[in-house]
Parts: structure tokens; sequence; C-alpha cells
């Protein structure tokens, strides 16, 4: 198996343009939160909003605004409401799932989504629960990156930790999408493409909401064009980059998700 490592993406990274606007570095729009967990929603947004891409929009709860805006005044917000086909024509990639809970909205919402935006899809956290009844939506543009219980979910039987790469390998084989199967040496797969693992993350990365700032990091690499594979592979890479470089100056279990967005920008690849 390919590893993810530093000669890898160095050789697949779009640097950025001297000559680029906000417009041409994508605009994102992340679909996230609920009530309790509207934390999620902020992770997603400001590790998207950090990971280079111009413009992101999150659709979040009421309660999480104020945080938000405290904390990213770059972010744009909308309240959560049914999308529109002509809504989505804005945005370059778009992100859903990250505590967005399992409400009627979200459920149409996804829907609307896999079926009528062309553009880069990253399913993540509930909405992977929403999707497992809806598996004939998924396509080439779509990323999904469940962690070990929902992949079992997606499967519809249980996760082997001894047959990770074989069942990865089974699911890309039946579903036109691109695997992110998180984890130790997280694998990113698909049919056209093959698998790879990453070389980078350490177990202090085990805690909550770093999913949710992954999610947030493949996003905007999928708004700044990148196609939906290399988008998986560079995004596991810098996330467990920013993961190991943040252990070198804190703890492993002090280690906390948003520590992983501040240390986003002692990386320098994609420059």
């Amino acid at each position: 198996m390919i590893p993810i490592n530093e000669q890898w993406v160095k050789q697949h990274v779009k640097h950025r343009s001297a000559n680029g606007h906000k417009k041409s570095f994508g605009h994102v729009l992340v679909i996230a939160g609920s009530e309790g967990k509207a934390g999620a929603s902020i992770l997603c947004a400001k590790a998207a909003l950090h990971s280079g891409c111009g413009m992101v929009t999150a659709m979040i709860p009421k309660e999480a605004v104020q945080v938000l805006l405290e904390q990213s005044p770059e972010l744009m917000y909308l309240s959560p409401t049914l999308l529109t086909v002509e809504d989505l024509v804005k945005y370059d990639a778009i992100a859903i799932g990250p505590g967005l809970g399992f409400s009627d909205n979200a459920k149409l919402n996804l829907a609307l989504i896999l079926s009528h935006f062309n553009g880069p899809v990253v399913i993540d956290a509930d909405a992977l629960t929403l999707v497992a009844d809806e598996m004939t939506l998924l396509k080439i543009n779509h990323i999904v990156t469940p962690h070990p219980g929902e992949f079992s979910r997606l499967q519809g039987f249980e996760y082997d930790e001894r047959n990770r790469e074989g069942q990865a390998l089974d699911f890309i084989n039946q579903y036109p999408s691109v695997l992110v199967l998180k984890g130790a040496q997280t694998l990113v797969a698909s049919a056209s493409q093959g698998m790879m693992g990453n070389s980078t993350g350490n177990d202090g990365m085990a805690t909550a909401g770093t999913g949710d700032v992954l999610t947030g990091i493949i996003v905007a690499l999928c708004a700044q064009g990148y196609e939906p594979y290399n988008a998986a592979a560079i995004g596991v890479f810098m996330h467990g980059l920013a993961g190991d470089l943040a252990v070198k100056d804190i703890s492993k279990a002090s280690l906390v998700a948003s520590d992983i967005i501040q240390y986003l920008g002692q990386i320098r690849l994609t420059d």
C-alpha cells in the first residue's frame, strides 16, 4: 500500500497563485451542528477557513452564531433552513454532517445535495448515519469519512480491524465514492485510484472534534480545485501533521481538536 507521506504530498499539491483572490480559492458551505452539538459546526468551519479556501459559509444553529463570530469574524453564516437547487450554485464544495442531528430538514438537505450538487461533497458524522439508508446516491464526487463505528453502519455488518483494508476495498468496489476510513494510519481509497495509508498523526488526536476538523480541511482543499481523492489524501496528511506539531509543544493527553486548527498555520506545503 502506498504511504501518504511528505514526498507524495509535495508531488500533488497545487501552490497558491500570486494573482488569486477569494473567489478563485473557492467558497465552502458547511452544514453542521444542532442543539447541544454546536461546537462541531464551529470546529469544522474554522478548520476550513484555515485550510486555504477563500470563503466559508456555515449553516449553523442560532446558539452557535455568537461564539462563531467571536472566534472567527471572517466566517459567514446561515440559519438552518431547507435548501433549494438554486441555493447550491454559489458554492464550490460542501461539507455536511458534524453534529448535524437527524431532523427532517437534515435528511432533506442531504438528499438534495447528493442528488443535485455536482461539486465535491464531504459526508461526515451524523450525515453518514443518514446516508446509510441512501447508499445508491453516492457518486465519484462524494467523500465519506467514517470512523469504525460509522463504517459498520455503512457496510451493514461489523467492522473488522484485522481486515480493515479488505473491508475498505469491498466498499469502494461497491460504491463510487472516495472512502476515508479514520483511525491509526487512516486509509484513503477509491476504486479508480486505489488505496493509501496515512503516515502522520498520533494517539493524542483520539479526542472529540478531531474528525470535524478533518472534514473542514478536506472540504477546503476540494473548494480550491483538488479532485476528491487528492483532497482527501492531502487533507488527512495535513490533519495528522498538525497533530504531530502540536504534541511537540503540549502533551498528548491535553491535546484537543482546536489545537489542531491552531497548528495548521505552521504547515506551508500548499503555499
